[in-house]
């Protein structure tokens, strides 16, 4: 768990109460029908659309109090929006585009309309049409909601294979408004592009803003270790030793660390700490992460039928337990 003071979500619409991840998975639905679908809505008006739109099954009581309101003033450029934000939060990409398209004909000068259709081109994949929306957004750069529209383009670059403009994306954004998730992404593109001490840099300079964020840590660890620095990595792992209420995770890294280092005995001394932590943990209340912890340090020491057993028993809890499923597959297909 994060120690520090929760950061906002650099996705998340300050204005607007909806909430996003800015590596959301990009959708490809049904698109040779979106330009049908957005000229039948405007063929058939406003109302119409309205009218449609609140016979959707399924719809939220978020999105029948917007609709009900849409029905009264079908021309409210705020509700469209609104209502276009969390279709999207929602993955309905196709409804979304439908809301802020007509938002967007009704006043294409409106900023928020700009970034908000531009997030939803992004998300149902329609890349060049979502750049060029950001570029116009971002000319101006004083709108305070820049970091959002930076974030955005910088995942375009990424997920098509342009990740030294998206680590420059990432870079402007982080300088706006710092946050873990923004840190954490652009510190893997320095990695997958062997930037390793830009990496290191990144992660340090997120720590020392942000505290003692986790994952943060983890990334700078992760790179020391891929650097062959096993001391530095081996000291900052001590320091979570010493902070952390549950330490079965860590003294697991060490044990790894140790290993690399030359050193079998004082790893397998600490798979042992690791196995005496999750049992104190599992002793005051067994839940499915705890026995996945245990199976995890069961399975460093060679003890795969033990590991099994864990794993079994924590799906039995949770059987959507992704993590879980795929470690007993991955023990029982040996």
């Amino acid at each position: 768990m994060n120690r520090m003071t929760p950061v906002p979500n650099i996705r998340q619409e300050r204005i607007k109460p909806v909430k996003e991840k800015i590596g959301q998975t990009v959708r490809d639905p049904q698109r040779s029908c979106i330009g049908v679908m957005v000229c039948l809505a405007l063929a058939i008006g406003c109302f119409g659309f309205v009218q449609l739109a609140a016979a959707h099954g399924g719809l939220d009581s978020e999105i029948q109090e917007i609709t009900e309101k849409l029905v009264k003033d079908p021309d409210n450029v705020d509700l469209l929006v609104r209502r276009g934000q969390v279709y999207r939060s929602n993955g309905k990409y196709i409804e979304s585009l439908l809301d802020l398209e007509r938002a967007w004909l009704l006043n294409r000068e409106n900023r928020t309309v700009v970034l908000q259709r531009a997030l939803t081109l992004s998300a149902l994949g329609r890349d060049k049409e979502a750049e060029s929306a950001l570029d116009y957004f971002l000319q101006d750069e004083s709108d305070p909601k820049r970091v959002f529209a930076l974030a955005e383009r910088a995942n375009i670059h990424a997920r098509n294979g342009q990740t030294e403009q998206a680590i420059t994306d990432f870079t402007s954004a982080i300088q706006l408004q710092p946050t873990i998730e923004l840190y954490l992404v652009r510190g893997k593109l320095q990695e997958s592009l062997g930037k390793l001490e830009d990496a290191v840099a990144g992660y340090q300079d997120g720590l020392a803003k942000l505290g003692d964020a986790i994952l943060l840590k983890k990334g700078l660890i992760r790179v020391r270790m891929v650097q062959k620095q096993y001391s530095e990595a081996l000291a900052l792992v001590d320091e979570e030793i010493a902070n952390s209420s549950v330490k079965t995770s860590w003294h697991l890294k060490r044990a790894e660390i140790l290993d690399h280092m030359g050193r079998p005995d004082e790893a397998k001394l600490a798979n042992e700490q690791a196995l005496a932590e999750a049992n104190r943990v599992l002793g005051k209340r067994q839940t499915a992460m705890q026995l996945l912890a245990r199976a995890q340090v069961y399975q460093a020491m060679g003890r795969i039928e033990e590991a099994k057993n864990d794993l079994r028993v924590a799906i039995k809890q949770t059987p959507n337990f992704a993590e879980a499923n795929d470690l007993l597959r991955t023990l029982e297909s040996r």
